[in-house]
Parts: structure tokens; C-alpha cells; sequence
């Protein structure tokens, strides 16, 4: 931590000395500048762990400066320095990404304490990031809670086994996920990965959807046609929503884990087949059982190694690294610039309680991404967002865009009136220069009463 390297920017040279002086007598490199526009030029051309920023600088406002250091450099530690009267920008800086700020006059074991805690900081995050990464890269899942890491652990246990598995979860929390990782790290993960909706299958096709059937089996049956357990043969098949299957057909299931052999409808003899079978239900299969709707025994044979897919509320740790990557996603696929969510939108987002689970948050987050322009999404940002309708209409370039000026307009006269339309305190608020704040308005007719 002590070969940190540190920026210095003040436009005070005895004080911009006497603080460099500190900070290398503790093993510290450190640079400095003395004022904004040198201070991005030594960013873009030296490597820096932390900086120390002034708010007051001759040539442009500090929050300025943190603003566009944070776009250049999104893992830059930033600490503000503020001076009289400057504390309440100070904290504000703190909402747009500063990891906190030190009030002049200022004492070298106060800076020492803080610049230590904040390099710490930024390093177990690094780590965080680093594991996060790798679990997204093992497992396909973004996350790395407490419960989300059991998730995991059984995965590694599980993958390698023949034992059929029951995944059990809410809607939207991820399971046909699970089920994937552990196909992608059995033996069979070169061989077919078939999922199955059981709930979208009418129960007079289940049979031969899943079996497949002879030539003149019925009807329409014109040729023979091969089952998705043929298909899936040497590999896996996940059923979801098994607890929507009709009794009969939880019957053949079974004969399929105890038998490895399936009946096609019409034909006389029955084939073997290699398959690993993962199951999944948001319905209480224990109950189901106990009411008689689900056979007792085909639960017992599927529910060996149960596994449970937490809710989102049961580990908010990891919303924001879901955000952060359905943000990322959604700007890549629609062509957007990138956007980047403050610190400030994390409290708002875990404190929500996404009752659609992942699934809502993906789909909030693309809405976000869509209708707002800023590039630095705030918590306020996220709070009117929420507050906006869903878009009834087929969302065409022209609905879009309409959207998005509705919601522009909305969020800035809030801002706005929050603010007692004081324009520079609004544009620092919710992350845009002053100028663009006065475009937008003159652009979307945003005049004060």
C-alpha cells in the first residue's frame, strides 16, 4: 500500500508541497497539479491509485474535475480536500463517487488515516471484482454473496455426478442458470443441454414432446418424430416447472430414472437412454406431494441433493454487480454510450423488493438505461425512473423517443424545484455540466413559471 501512487491537486503551492512532503515521507509516490485541466492531463498520462482533489480550483469546479477524473478512470479513489463553507459540496461529492473528504486545516495523521483506509478500500474492492469475475466466468451468474456462494459450492459438488437434481426457487431467480452450470461442468457438457417449459405443454402433447411417437401413433402423427429425451440423449434435460406436469406423465418420468429407457407413443418397445435429468419448480413440490397432486415417489427420487435458488431479497449484496452489468449489457446491445451507476444508486436499488427477483431488475435496468441520456445514472435518477409508467406502446424509435423526453422533462423541473431552480446546485446534483443543462432545457421548453 506504502508504493501507492498519489495525485495531488491544489492550487496552493506551499500546501500542495507540505502535503506531498507528508505523503512521501510514509513511502507514498506521489505527483501533483495545480489545478483541474492539469490534473485530468497527468490522469490520462500517469498511472494514479488515489487522488486528492481540491473543490475550489482556479480553472474549473472540483466536482467538475472528480466528474470527468471518474469517466476517464472509473476505478480511480478519489478523496476531496474542502475547505470553509464547502462542506455540504464536499458530501455531495461523496454521492457522485469521492470515497470521502478531509476539511482544511488539515493533520498529517488525519490524512495519513484516511488516505490508508481509502487505498484499503479500493484494494478489497479490486479483490471483490477480481472474484466476482471469476464466478461470472465459471458459473454464468453475477454475484458472490454468502447465499449465492452455497448456490455455488453445490454446483461444484453436483456437476460431476449422475444423481438426478430438483432446483428449487422463485420466478426470476436464476434457475435454469443452475442448471446449466452444472451441465457445463459435468461430463456431459459437450454433449446437448435441453431445457424444457413443462408448464407451456399442453398435457395432450406432453407425452410425445417429450417421448416422441410412431408414424399414425394419432391423428396428425403424419411421421415418426423424435422426443426431447432422445434429443438430449447422452447429455441433459432440464424440466422446468415440473410441478405442472399431470400425474401420468410424472409416472413415465419416473420409469425414465429408474428404467434409463423411454416409450415413444405408438410404439411397442421401449429405448434406452444415457440422460442426466435436472428438475426445477417455484411451486412447494413437498406440499403439492402431501396434497396429492405430485407422486410421492418420483419426489423422492428427484429431491437427493436439493438445491436452493435464494430470492434477490435474501442477498441484496449483490444487486448493484447485477445493475452494474444489466447497465453494461444493455448499452452494448442497443448501441449506447456507456453509462455509469454513482454510488448513491446502490442504496436505493437494495432497498427495493424486486419481487420478480433477477428478472425484474434486468428489466428495470434496461428501462433505465433506455430513457435516461445522462451517462452517470444517480440514486435520483434511479427514484424517478421508478416513478415512471411502463410503456404500453410497441416500443419503436419514435415511442422511445417521446419516452424519453417525457422522463427527461419530468426529472429535471423535480430537480429543478428541489433546488429552488438554482441551475448550477441542480446540473451538479444530477451529474451534467451547466451547460447541458440549459440545452436540455431550451431543448424540452423548461421555463420557470
Amino acid at each position: 500500500m506504502e508504493n501507492a501512487y498519489i495525485l495531488v491537486v491544489d492550487d496552493d503551492k506551499t500546501f500542495r508541497d507540505l502535503l506531498t512532503d507528508v505523503l512521501q515521507f510514509e513511502g507514498f509516490s506521489v505527483f501533483s497539479a495545480e489545478n483541474g485541466q492539469s490534473a485530468l492531463t497527468a490522469l490520462a498520462t500517469n498511472h494514479a491509485d488515489l487522488m486528492l482533489l481540491d473543490l475550489v480550483l482556479p480553472d474549473m469546479d472540483g466536482i467538475e474535475v472528480l466528474q470527468r477524473a471518474l469517466a476517464m478512470k472509473p476505478g480511480l479513489t478519489v478523496i476531496m480536500i474542502s475547505g470553509q463553507g464547502t462542506i455540504q459540496r464536499a458530501v455531495a461529492a461523496t454521492k457522485l463517487g469521492a470515497y470521502d473528504f478531509l476539511e482544511k486545516p488539515l493533520e498529517a495523521p488525519r490524512v495519513l488515516i484516511t488516505v490508508r483506509n481509502a487505498l484499503e478500500a479500493s484494494a478489497l474492492r479490486k479483490q471483490a471484482e477480481l472474484a466476482a469475475a471469476n464466478f461470472f466466468e465459471r458459473y454464468g451468474m453475477i454475484g458472490e454473496s454468502p447465499a449465492l456462494r452455497k448456490v455455488f459450492a453445490l454446483i461444484d459438488v453436483l456437476a460431476p455426478t449422475h444423481t438426478p437434481i430438483l432446483i428449487a426457487g422463485e420466478s426470476g431467480t436464476g434457475k435454469e442458470l443452475v442448471a446449466l452450470a452444472i451441465h457445463k461442468h459435468s461430463k456431459r457438457a459437450s454433449a446437448p443441454f435441453i431445457r424444457v417449459n413443462c408448464a407451456a405443454i399442453p398435457d395432450t402433447l406432453i407425452e410425445s414432446e417429450l417421448f416422441g411417437h410412431e408414424k399414425g401413433a394419432f391423428t396428425d402423427a403424419r411421421t415418426a418424430k423424435k422426443g426431447l429425451f432422445a434429443l438430449a440423449n447422452t447429455g441433459t434435460i432440464f424440466l422446468d416447472e415440473i410441478g405442472d406436469l399431470s400425474l401420468l406423465a410424472q409416472a413415465k418420468i419416473l420409469r425414465v430414472l429408474e428404467q434409463g429407457e423411454i416409450l415413444r407413443v405408438g410404439a411397442e418397445k421401449h429405448e434406452q437412454i444415457d440422460v442426466r435429468l435436472i428438475f426445477a419448480s417455484n411451486k412447494n413440490i413437498e406440499k403439492m406431494v402431501a396434497g396429492g397432486a405430485f407422486r410421492e415417489d418420483l419426489f423422492y427420487r428427484i429431491n437427493v441433493v436439493p438445491v436452493h435458488l435464494p430470492p434477490l431479497r435474501e442477498r441484496r449484496e449483490d444487486i448493484v454487480s447485477l445493475a452494474k452489468y444489466f447497465l453494461a449489457e444493455t448499452c452494448r446491445t442497443n448501441n449506447l454510450s456507456k453509462k455509469e451507476l454513482l454510488p448513491d444508486a446502490g442504496p436505493v436499488l437494495t432497498s427495493l423488493p424486486w419481487k420478480g427477483n433477477v428478472r425484474e431488475l434486468k428489466n428495470f435496468i434496461e428501462k433505465l438505461t433506455i430513457l435516461t441520456e445522462s451517462a452517470r445514472v444517480t440514486g435520483r435518477i434511479v427514484q424517478n425512473v421508478l416513478r415512471f409508467p411502463d410503456i404500453d406502446a410497441t416500443p419503436t424509435p419514435e415511442t422511445l423517443r417521446h419516452a424519453r423526453e417525457n422522463f427527461e422533462r419530468s426529472f429535471i423541473l423535480t430537480a429543478l424545484e428541489e433546488h429552488n431552480w438554482n441551475i448550477p446546485q441542480t446540473a451538479e446534483v444530477i451529474g451534467i455540466e451547466r451547460s447541458h443543462l440549459y440545452r436540455k432545457m431550451e431543448k424540452l421548453g423548461i421555463r420557470k413559471e
